[in-house]
């Protein structure tokens, strides 16, 4: 009986949590992992085990997908100082966490969780969306950030655009090999139901999305 207690206590002070804006701990530094042992096992799988992601592997995999870093001082191919290289100065790719607990938009420069909303929107989002992986990531870009050269030229904006996320991704799938996880990263996507899950303005698309959980 008293743990039992204990146990409802916990999964209500969980609820209580993620029904707000989240400040994440510091990413790690080390996995026990190199990255070509990374490579070699990442694993991409459709099938997971319900298990929740913890605030530390969580902080993690974000950071690895679109975290803070220094400026590359020698191509300055990295002028917005994120772990994906950007062309021009400013991150136009946001990433979004959803569970089934709600929506929460990535913020790297305070490493910190915006709660958007507390309704479980996955399915809204994906129709391939997986009910036991410990999260979705969805992948959006912001349109208002197109760098100046490629005002232009919208079309091979969006292309750049989804090939500077598909960088985050690799991060993310690689950061989640070091950390036991197994992710996949899949297109099919409602564009109107991520955009409304989301809060997007009319400016910000949806990409597509990665899910992440463990498999044991």
């Amino acid at each position: 009986m008293k743990r039992s207690l204990i146990i409802s206590a916990f999964l209500i002070s969980a609820a209580v949590m993620f029904a707000q804006d989240i400040s994440l701990p510091a990413p790690g530094t080390k996995a026990g992992m190199d990255l070509f042992t990374a490579i070699r096992d990442r694993r991409v799988s459709k099938t997971f085990v319900k298990k929740a992601v913890s605030p530390a592997d969580l902080s993690t995999l974000l950071w690895a997908g679109l975290g803070p870093r220094g400026v590359d001082a020698v191509t300055s191919a990295t002028k917005s100082g994120r772990t994906a290289s950007f062309s021009g100065d400013n991150p136009y790719i946001n990433l979004y966490v959803l569970t089934d607990k709600g929506t929460w938009k990535y913020l790297p420069e305070s490493n910190a969780l915006k709660f958007l909303g507390g309704t479980d929107s996955l399915s809204a989002v994906s129709r391939a969306a997986i009910p036991d992986a410990a999260l979705l990531i969805l992948f959006t870009v912001d349109n208002t950030l197109t760098p100046s050269f490629l005002k232009a030229n919208p079309v091979l904006f969006q292309q750049m655009a989804h090939a500077t996320a598909g960088f985050a991704a690799q991060n993310i799938g690689l950061a989640a090999a070091a950390l036991k996880m197994a992710a996949v990263v899949q297109y099919t996507l409602a564009p109107a139901g991520a955009a409304a899950a989301a809060s997007l303005g009319k400016d910000e698309a949806p990409l597509f999305i990665l899910q992440a959980g463990y498999t044991e």
